[in-house]
């Protein structure tokens, strides 16, 4: 009869999860997830009849699955374990649970002291799940770091706080942890914080938007927050300089949060951080072969429906604005412009996106690669060159080697030419031919200045007139050059007007005609 009971009160638990929850419990399972609500309870209500005598430990799983989803944390001592399974307790509470001590006073909600791994063998896991006894896939690797192993016990569950704030506290004794004394602020290996939204994996980190990270009463500067509304925008929090690795020192962690929609899950782990230098250097092993770059430059100038023209390279970093030294870009990038591999992945440190800065496309690190084509041309340019000048056929030159049409610069011997081809400019008051300065009506005419490149011109701007000396071969004279860019405001002379005379009133002599009113 305890049959029925134990499985009428998980029934009754299973009417009241959603349907994302009873999908969550089926894939833990290896149960199909497709189907209507009812459809989803009853393949869990089968399965619990089916291993609730046949095997034990799999009707364990699945039971512990259901109430930690429902967050029953209570009366699952009141169920009876299947027949032949010896019960556990923990804190006064006897319950069946073949995975270790379930911790049903706490925050946690997988079962503790268990390994949680990658592969597929049968093992003791968070509810459900099927894990090799010593990685975690909880949470994803990154490029900066590969988890080791779980410590600190099971992942700690951080209730909706809507309106209110909330603390989770977490001891850790580096005397549990054996594997803790590889970790150090100079070695590879760091105890991290991790935080995720899901109980299942592999998930991206996401940290509640406000929270605040303290150990042995310490806070933890770390930006927790990343992008908004995209996981995975921020790291884990390395705490491995505030820990105290005495052997019976209590170490406190405490993790705030507050204003949130939704559950998160904290969990500490053993990692390997990798250096940028290591990072770097897995960039170097993959190339862009050259041949491939001049294929894609000249494919782009066959195209009908494109001029094709010479393009610029920079060859400085769009991130750093200093020289490229490990050009590189990531394999589906249409662009030939590179960026630093260096500068890239500090920046990507400090929190990763992952996006080319050139064309914002998405650019993973496995990726990425070192550009054979710039790195010729890095190495063949002085460290003072900026840029290069692409052909349509793939070849480079520099800007220094760009060919331009040079106009000659004038030397007397090129300004030399026949006298009679002298040039005399009038202002605007009239014209001479004659280059005495007089117009035929009198006026004052002005010049504009002429300089002589041959050094026999006159610098005060008069007019020259045509000379009526005989044309000689020995005794040409050169010719005048006349500036037209010369500002008329600095090398004209002033005009000097006549002055003024006072109207003193009618002249007695002037005689006018009489006045006669005809009206």
């Amino acid at each position: 009869m305890s049959s029925n009971s134990d499985i009428r009160a998980l029934e009754r638990i299973l009417q009241t999860l959603l349907n994302k929850q009873l999908q969550q419990i089926c894939s833990s399972h290896g149960l199909k997830t497709g189907g209507v609500k009812a459809t989803l309870q009853d393949r869990i209500k089968n399965a619990l009849l089916e291993n609730y005598q046949a095997n034990p430990a799999d009707f364990n799983a699945i039971r512990s699955t259901i109430q930690s989803i429902a967050g029953v944390n209570t009366g699952q001592q009141n169920m009876a374990p299947p027949r032949g399974a010896a019960p556990q307790g923990q804190n006064g509470h006897s319950f069946y649970n073949p995975h270790g001590s379930y911790n049903v006073g706490g925050s946690g909600i997988y079962p503790q002291n268990n390994s949680y791994g990658n592969g597929g063998a049968a093992g003791g896991t968070y509810p459900g799940a099927s894990r090799s006894p010593h990685t975690d896939k909880l949470f994803k690797n990154t490029p900066f770091y590969t988890i080791e192993s779980r410590i600190g016990g099971a992942p700690h569950q951080c209730q909706v706080m809507s309106n209110h704030r909330n603390t989770i506290p977490i001891t850790l004794k580096a005397s549990d942890y054996p594997e803790i004394n590889r970790c150090g602020t100079s070695l590879p290996f760091k105890v991290m914080l991790f935080c995720g939204s899901q109980t299942t994996g592999p998930q991206e980190i996401e940290f509640p938007h406000q929270s605040e990270i303290k150990v042995n009463g310490e806070d933890v500067k770390h930006n927790l927050r990343g992008l908004k509304n995209k996981p995975g925008s921020t790291h884990p929090v390395d705490i491995t300089p505030f820990l105290r690795m005495k052997p019976a020192y209590i170490n406190n962690i405490e993790f705030t949060y507050a204003l949130t929609t939704k559950k998160y899950y904290v969990s500490l782990f053993v990692c390997k951080a990798h250096s940028i230098d290591d990072l770097v250097a897995r960039i170097k092993g993959k190339k862009i072969p050259k041949a491939s770059v001049i294929r894609d430059i000249s494919k782009k100038a066959n195209d009908p429906d494109v001029v094709a023209t010479s393009q610029k390279l920079s060859l400085l970093c769009p991130l750093s604005y200093t020289r490229l030294k490990f050009p590189c870009r990531g394999t589906a990038c249409n662009h030939i412009q590179c960026f630093d591999a260096r500068s890239f992945l500090q920046l990507q440190e400090q929190g990763p996106t992952w996006n080319c800065p050139i064309c914002y496309n998405l650019t993973p690190f496995d990726t990425l690669a070192i550009d054979e084509y710039v790195q010729e041309v890095l190495d063949k340019t002085p460290s003072s060159e900026s840029k290069v000048v692409i052909e349509p056929n793939g070849q480079w030159r520099t800007e220094a080697e760009e060919s331009e049409p040079s106009q000659p610069r004038p030397t007397a011997r090129s300004t030399k030419i026949e006298d009679d081809d002298d040039l005399s400019i009038i202002g605007s008051f009239g014209f001479s031919g004659n280059g005495n300065g007089a117009s035929a009506g009198g006026r004052n005419t002005l010049s504009t200045p002429q300089r002589s490149l041959g050094g026999s011109g006159t610098p005060n701007g008069d007019v020259r007139g045509t000379p009526s000396t005989q044309r000689s071969g020995s005794n040409k004279r050169p010719s005048e050059v006349i500036d037209l860019t010369l500002s008329s405001d600095e090398d004209d002379e002033p005009i000097v007007r006549a002055p003024k005379r006072q109207y003193l009133g009618p002249s007695e002599t002037l005689n006018f005609p009489p006045y006669n009113n005809q009206f």
